[in-house]
Protein backbone atom coordinates (compact mmCIF):
# COMPACT_ATOMS: atom_id res chain seq x y z
CA UNK A 1 0.00 0.00 0.00
CA UNK A 2 1.31 3.50 -1.03
CA UNK A 3 -0.02 7.00 -0.08
CA UNK A 4 2.07 10.28 -1.43
CA UNK A 5 1.76 13.54 -0.30
CA UNK A 6 -0.17 12.76 2.96
CA UNK A 7 0.78 10.90 6.33
CA UNK A 8 -0.27 7.69 6.47
CA UNK A 9 -0.23 5.55 9.94
CA UNK A 10 -0.93 2.14 9.61
CA UNK A 11 -2.03 -0.20 12.49
CA UNK A 12 -1.87 -4.26 12.75
CA UNK A 13 -4.30 -4.81 15.52
CA UNK A 14 -3.54 -8.31 15.58
CA UNK A 15 -0.32 -8.51 16.98
CA UNK A 16 -1.13 -4.38 18.33
CA UNK A 17 1.93 -3.30 15.94
CA UNK A 18 1.89 0.09 14.92
CA UNK A 19 3.80 1.04 11.73
CA UNK A 20 4.23 4.40 10.58
CA UNK A 21 4.71 5.09 7.07
CA UNK A 22 3.41 4.79 3.52
CA UNK A 23 4.45 0.95 3.47
CA UNK A 24 3.13 -2.47 5.70
CA UNK A 25 5.50 -5.27 5.26
CA UNK A 26 4.67 -8.71 6.48
CA UNK A 27 7.82 -10.37 5.43
CA UNK A 28 6.39 -14.31 6.50
CA UNK A 29 2.57 -14.13 6.10
CA UNK A 30 1.08 -16.73 8.94
CA UNK A 31 -2.41 -17.65 9.89
CA UNK A 32 -2.09 -15.50 12.72
CA UNK A 33 -1.52 -12.17 10.19
CA UNK A 34 -5.16 -12.54 8.84
CA UNK A 35 -7.39 -10.11 9.91
CA UNK A 36 -8.49 -6.54 9.56
CA UNK A 37 -6.14 -3.27 8.67
CA UNK A 38 -6.84 -0.08 8.62
CA UNK A 39 -4.80 2.87 7.09
CA UNK A 40 -5.61 6.24 8.79
CA UNK A 41 -4.56 9.60 6.81
CA UNK A 42 -3.89 12.26 8.64
CA UNK A 43 -3.35 15.89 7.05
CA UNK A 44 -3.57 19.49 8.26
CA UNK A 45 -6.91 21.24 7.41
CA UNK A 46 -8.38 22.34 3.91
CA UNK A 47 -10.90 25.37 4.26
CA UNK A 48 -13.28 26.58 1.81
CA UNK A 49 -15.78 29.59 2.19
CA UNK A 50 -19.07 28.83 0.65
CA UNK A 51 -19.90 32.83 0.34
CA UNK A 52 -17.08 34.91 1.03
CA UNK A 53 -18.72 38.09 0.58
CA UNK A 54 -21.95 38.45 2.60
CA UNK A 55 -24.26 41.78 3.02
CA UNK A 56 -26.64 42.77 5.68
CA UNK A 57 -28.37 45.34 6.62
CA UNK A 58 -28.13 47.14 9.70
CA UNK A 59 -29.70 45.65 13.47
CA UNK A 60 -30.18 42.10 11.10
CA UNK A 61 -28.38 38.97 12.16
CA UNK A 62 -26.04 37.17 9.51
CA UNK A 63 -24.33 33.92 9.28
CA UNK A 64 -20.77 33.65 8.15
CA UNK A 65 -19.64 30.18 7.24
CA UNK A 66 -16.38 27.97 6.68
CA UNK A 67 -16.12 24.03 5.75
CA UNK A 68 -13.11 22.70 7.02
CA UNK A 69 -11.77 19.52 5.95
CA UNK A 70 -8.79 18.17 8.36
CA UNK A 71 -7.86 15.04 10.28
CA UNK A 72 -7.67 14.40 13.19
CA UNK A 73 -10.66 17.27 13.91
CA UNK A 74 -8.63 20.96 14.08
CA UNK A 75 -9.09 23.37 16.69
CA UNK A 76 -11.52 26.04 14.91
CA UNK A 77 -11.67 29.92 15.68
CA UNK A 78 -13.19 32.85 14.53
CA UNK A 79 -11.25 36.23 15.01
CA UNK A 80 -12.10 39.95 13.95
CA UNK A 81 -9.79 42.35 13.81
CA UNK A 82 -7.22 39.60 15.25
CA UNK A 83 -9.42 39.52 17.80
CA UNK A 84 -10.52 35.91 18.84
CA UNK A 85 -14.42 35.76 18.96
CA UNK A 86 -16.59 34.15 21.74
CA UNK A 87 -19.95 33.20 22.50
CA UNK A 88 -21.41 36.69 23.83
CA UNK A 89 -24.12 38.99 22.75
CA UNK A 90 -22.68 40.01 19.54
CA UNK A 91 -21.56 36.67 18.11
CA UNK A 92 -22.31 32.96 18.07
CA UNK A 93 -20.10 30.19 17.07
CA UNK A 94 -21.00 26.60 16.30
CA UNK A 95 -19.42 23.91 14.97
CA UNK A 96 -21.34 20.62 13.68
CA UNK A 97 -19.12 17.33 12.54
CA UNK A 98 -20.36 16.23 9.48
CA UNK A 99 -18.06 13.19 9.21
CA UNK A 100 -14.76 12.32 10.71
CA UNK A 101 -12.64 14.38 8.59
CA UNK A 102 -15.45 17.23 7.40
CA UNK A 103 -16.62 20.29 9.94
CA UNK A 104 -18.53 23.01 9.18
CA UNK A 105 -18.56 26.61 11.09
CA UNK A 106 -20.78 28.76 11.89
CA UNK A 107 -19.91 32.32 12.95
CA UNK A 108 -23.88 34.42 13.97
CA UNK A 109 -23.32 38.00 14.08
CA UNK A 110 -25.96 39.00 15.80
CA UNK A 111 -28.32 42.62 15.59
CA UNK A 112 -25.31 43.99 13.17
CA UNK A 113 -23.51 47.13 14.01
CA UNK A 114 -21.69 49.22 12.19
CA UNK A 115 -17.91 48.41 13.99
CA UNK A 116 -18.80 44.69 12.90
CA UNK A 117 -18.61 44.69 9.09
CA UNK A 118 -15.36 43.98 7.60
CA UNK A 119 -12.97 40.82 6.98
CA UNK A 120 -13.64 37.75 9.70
CA UNK A 121 -11.38 34.79 9.31
CA UNK A 122 -12.01 31.05 10.16
CA UNK A 123 -8.62 29.58 11.05
CA UNK A 124 -8.42 25.76 11.79
CA UNK A 125 -5.64 23.81 13.47
CA UNK A 126 -4.43 20.13 13.97
CA UNK A 127 -0.39 18.66 14.53
CA UNK A 128 -0.30 18.52 10.93
CA UNK A 129 -0.64 22.64 10.13
CA UNK A 130 -3.24 25.38 9.88
CA UNK A 131 -5.26 27.25 7.62
CA UNK A 132 -7.65 29.85 7.32
CA UNK A 133 -9.86 31.89 4.97
CA UNK A 134 -11.67 35.53 5.10
CA UNK A 135 -15.14 36.06 5.16
CA UNK A 136 -16.05 39.80 4.45
CA UNK A 137 -19.29 41.22 5.66
CA UNK A 138 -20.49 44.30 3.99
CA UNK A 139 -23.49 47.10 5.12
CA UNK A 140 -26.64 46.62 2.68
CA UNK A 141 -29.56 48.68 2.82
CA UNK A 142 -32.55 46.08 2.53
CA UNK A 143 -32.08 43.07 5.45
CA UNK A 144 -31.17 39.42 3.45
CA UNK A 145 -33.23 36.43 4.73
CA UNK A 146 -32.56 33.97 5.97
CA UNK A 147 -31.35 34.79 9.33
CA UNK A 148 -32.79 38.42 9.05
CA UNK A 149 -36.27 36.96 8.83
CA UNK A 150 -36.07 35.27 11.71
CA UNK A 151 -37.04 31.56 10.22
CA UNK A 152 -34.40 29.14 9.67
CA UNK A 153 -34.92 28.29 6.11
CA UNK A 154 -36.17 31.84 4.06
CA UNK A 155 -39.64 31.17 6.37
CA UNK A 156 -41.50 34.83 6.27
CA UNK A 157 -39.86 36.01 3.12
CA UNK A 158 -43.48 35.82 1.26
CA UNK A 159 -44.33 38.96 3.40
CA UNK A 160 -41.29 40.80 2.50
CA UNK A 161 -42.00 39.99 -1.21
CA UNK A 162 -45.88 40.67 -0.55
CA UNK A 163 -44.23 44.62 1.07
CA UNK A 164 -42.30 44.83 -2.12
CA UNK A 165 -44.58 44.24 -4.49
CA UNK A 166 -46.95 46.39 -2.49
CA UNK A 167 -44.30 49.48 -2.91
CA UNK A 168 -43.52 48.99 -6.36
CA UNK A 169 -47.36 48.87 -7.07
CA UNK A 170 -47.48 52.44 -5.10
CA UNK A 171 -44.37 53.77 -7.06
CA UNK A 172 -46.00 53.15 -10.57
CA UNK A 173 -49.49 54.60 -9.49
CA UNK A 174 -47.14 57.84 -7.86
CA UNK A 175 -45.78 57.81 -11.05
CA UNK A 176 -48.64 57.65 -13.65
CA UNK A 177 -50.39 60.44 -11.29
CA UNK A 178 -47.69 62.76 -11.23
CA UNK A 179 -46.62 62.81 -14.80
CA UNK A 180 -49.64 64.15 -16.47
Amino acid sequence: MRISSLFASLIYFADSATYVGNILRIKSVKKEDRGTYYCVVEFAPVITVPRPRLGQALQYDMDLECHIEAYPPPAIVWTKDDIQLANNQHYTVSHFATADEYTDSTLRVITIEKRQYGDYVCKATNRFGDAEARVNLFETIIPVCPPACGQAYYGGAEHIAASASSLALLYILLTLLYSR
